[in-house]
């Protein structure tokens, strides 16, 4: 039994490109990267590749004097070239292997958007801009501007849609740096935001995002045990904090917390932040985490049991150890309208 296109779950294929140009008549694409993802954040895969120039293509001028800036992406986006052809039919098929509506997505859609479109046309004989008679669809209509949401996001005027404006966590701590699967992945993080902070009234948009759980059944549990105030506190391993370039969490900030699905449920507010070692937490601290029983012995075993499938464990590893208070309760406002 077919699945209704409606109840198909959407992948979001989001992309960076580098060329020698602005347009693939002209010029050739140079490398681009993929990350897949799901529409609750989750990602999903990878594909990246570097391309031979094309023999009919030339480089424009004005672009490669801009290369000379950035030595170091120009020569990731250039060295050990594979024939389009070659690259694009293994794309292609990449992106047929994920279940569900499969759906473009750039930062500009105009620019990468189009040179994906045409070297799929030229070398796969299936598009990204396509209507629904298209031979070959890989993509669904309508992708989506990463530009146009991070300008929503911001609630600024459209000569300021850019990515470059937002924060550095927006983005997942990725600065733009023309490596194409760094940038690919900090528009996917972008993405992720959007898709979780879009329900929300414009002065909530612009919160930090603190997520729960590393599957549905943790995730939603713990959420709920915060908003229904039994959860107050919260650990997480430094090494992770140090190892993704993400700041501690700040005493007096506030953050949107959402379930699984990625739906936001409240905004708590970090009231204390102390880094200390696993074996030195204290039952205080335990019980304030509002799970299971509430003992002590819970709180470690849980939670060396998380660490565990999460990078490692050691009763020595430091944690960030946050205390916060919820503020408000979003179950009524996901569907807000401003």
């Amino acid at each position: 039994m077919t699945m209704p296109v409606s109840d198909m779950e959407e992948i979001y294929i989001v992309t960076d490109i580098e060329s020698d140009g602005p347009s693939p008549l002209r010029n050739s694409m140079l490398s681009f990267a993929s990350v897949a993802m799901n529409r609750r954040g989750q990602f999903l895969g990878e594909f990246q590749a570097v391309l031979e120039p094309r023999k009919d293509r030339v480089p424009d001028p004005k672009t490669m004097e801009w290369w000379k800036t950035e030595p170091d992406a120009y020569k990731a986006a250039t060295e050990n070239a594979q024939s389009p052809e070659k690259v694009m039919k293994e794309y292609a098929a990449w992106v047929k292997g994920f279940e569900g509506r499969k759906v473009f997505a750039a930062a500009p859609l105009i620019f990468d958007g189009i040179f994906i479109d045409h070297y799929l046309d030229l070398y796969t004989r299936s598009r990204v801009f396509s209507g629904p008679t298209h031979s070959q669809v890989i993509f669904s209509g309508g992708a989506a501007d990463i530009y146009t949401m991070s300008g929503i996001l911001a609630g600024v005027p459209h000569q300021e849609w850019t990515t470059r404006r937002v924060p550095d966590s927006w983005i997942g701590f990725q600065p733009h740096s023309h490596f194409a699967i760094d940038d690919a992945r900090g528009f996917a993080h972008l993405l992720k935001r959007f898709f979780i902070v879009s329900s929300l009234p414009q002065h909530l948009r612009q919160l930090e995002i603190s997520e729960f759980g590393d599957s549905e059944t943790l995730c939603n549990e713990l959420v709920g045990l915060i908003v229904t105030g039994k959860k107050t506190a919260t650990c997480g391993a430094l090494a992770h904090y140090e190892a993704d370039g993400e700041p501690l969490p700040e005493v007096g900030k506030r953050y949107i917390v959402p379930n699984w699905d990625g739906v936001p449920q409240c905004i708590i507010e970090t009231t204390s932040v102390e880094v200390k070692r696993f074996d030195e937490v204290d039952e205080d601290f335990a019980r304030a985490e509002g799970e299971g029983d509430l003992s002590y012995q819970y709180w470690h075993d849980g939670h060396k049991d998380f660490f565990t499938r999460n990078g490692g464990f050691s009763p020595e590893m430091k944690l960030v150890c946050e205390r916060f208070k919820l503020i408000e309760a979003l179950a009524d406002q996901t569907t807000t309208k401003e």
